[in-house]
């Protein structure tokens, strides 16, 4: 995969730097409260102009001086880090408020960097903005521009300022991830562990505080010749445990990214030897969404034999889930197993786009349904014919005598027999029901 040139977004908190972000990005959406320090994870989106490309980088508010909370300090350094790497900088204001000290001191930092810097002095469409506009000259940068990340005032003229100073060697990331793989799962239970195991860097910040993580970190692997987007989750909670705010956007923020995922992968904590009522729905509104879904134990370390009967029972009573879903034990903290993970994500994708001809369904569930007939209301149901209509998730129409016959019972005999002849365990499948005239 090609690396393309980063343009980094800089500024004290709360200027407007995520509502930027959000404008610009087409792919990932950063969280957006007036609240102080609510991105604490970088976001990165590739951003297309013009026929040129770059990662656009939103930081989070930046802080200069050391932090006595380890967590915070970990933000911090991770902030300018990614400033480090920047080849475009993008130092934004709050023009409503005028020229602070902490500005003054971003700017001098960013000036020691020597990296070229757009100012970016945001909210022009209050009028105090033009009146206090030129405050910011004694920052001492060329390049500035008034602009509105919330309503989109000048950021077409930003964004051809952009393209204009990229370097002239900026080289063109024409992979795209074609698999998209979303870690689902409750607080602290490694999915951002798991994240930065399979990059090999800490992308996401770990922590024992529950909510490090607060809105869905993407990045890219290579796994042999495929591109892979793995994200990371905030951990969802049950509703009730969940305030109104930054939390709930939170949860909105992870079950988007589910929406948009090809294959979840549900952690949960292997410990605690059985799957919390929260986690079984998250699997079913994974299945509900049509995405393809792994069952991952995580911390193997801590699991002894009665943990392992336990999990064994859970399995017996929820066989109905368990035995559509692959499942895999691993260890973040020990590697335990995490090697596997890849290979069976790449199997289930394979899965997930399953097809087979009009010829083969059509005889495999008509013959099924002539040797085991199916009635209502002492009404047999009749199967014309069956067709596949899309794969991921595998969708299939069948054209019958009476749709308002086949409900739920009904299908699953149907939704059996494909999983009893065709390998899709982890793939959820679909039925669309319509009904047709005999032959």
């Amino acid at each position: 995969m090609k690396k393309l040139h980063k343009v980094v977004v800089v500024g004290r908190t709360n200027v407007g730097k995520s509502t930027l972000f959000n404008r610009l990005s087409t792919n990932v959406k950063s969280l957006t409260l007036d609240y102080v320090g609510v991105t604490r994870d970088f976001l990165e989106d590739t951003v297309t102009w013009q026929g040129k490309s770059f990662d656009l980088v939103d930081t989070g508010g930046i802080q200069l001086r050391k932090s006595h909370d380890p967590l915070m300090e970990r933000v911090r350094l991770r902030a300018l880090e990614v400033l480090d790497k920047a080849s475009i900088i993008m130092f934004m204001v709050d023009g409503t408020v005028g020229l602070l000290p902490e500005d003054r001191a971003i700017g001098s930092y960013v000036h020691k960097l020597g990296k070229p810097t757009m100012l970016l002095v945001n909210k022009v469409d209050a009028k105090i903005t033009k009146d206090l506009a030129p405050e910011f000259d004694r920052l001492g940068f060329e390049d500035t521009l008034l602009i509105s990340a919330q309503h989109g005032t000048n950021t077409a003229d930003l964004l051809q300022m952009i393209v204009d100073r990229l370097p002239k060697d900026v080289s063109e990331d024409t992979t795209k991830a074609e698999l998209r793989v979303v870690f689902l799962g409750k607080p602290n239970v490694g999915k951002s562990s798991l994240m930065n195991f399979l990059l090999q860097k800490e992308r996401t910040l770990v922590s024992e505080i529950a909510g490090t993580t607060r809105e869905a970190i993407s990045d890219k692997v290579a796994f042999y010749s495929e591109t892979i987007q793995v994200t990371d989750t905030a951990g969802v909670r049950r509703k009730r445990s969940v305030d109104e705010g930054i939390e709930e956007m939170m949860v909105k923020s992870s079950l988007q990214a589910v929406r948009d995922a090809d294959i979840v992968v549900l952690l949960v904590d292997g410990s605690e030897g059985q799957i919390s009522h929260q986690e079984l729905r998250l699997a079913q509104f994974v299945f509900e969404t049509g995405k393809a879904l792994i069952l991952v134990k995580n911390k193997h370390d801590l699991m002894d034999d009665n943990t392992v009967e336990q999990w064994k029972y859970d399995e017996d009573v929820y066989e109905h889930l368990f035995k559509k879903l692959e499942k895999l034990t691993i260890s973040c903290k020990t590697g335990h197993n995490v090697g596997k993970l890849m290979p069976l994500i790449m199997t289930v994708w394979d899965r997930y786009q399953f097809h087979v001809s009009m010829s083969e369904i059509s005889l495999l569930l008509k013959t099924a349904l002539e040797k085991t007939p199916l009635y209502r209301n002492q009404q047999k149901l009749k199967l014309y014919s069956v067709k596949q209509i899309t794969s991921k998730p595998p969708t299939f129409r069948l054209n019958v005598n009476e749709p308002g016959w086949f409900e739920t019972s009904q299908l699953g005999f149907f939704e059996n027999l494909l999983r009893k002849t065709y390998e899709l365990v982890g793939v959820p499948i679909q039925f669309v029901v319509k009904r047709v005239k005999p032959f």
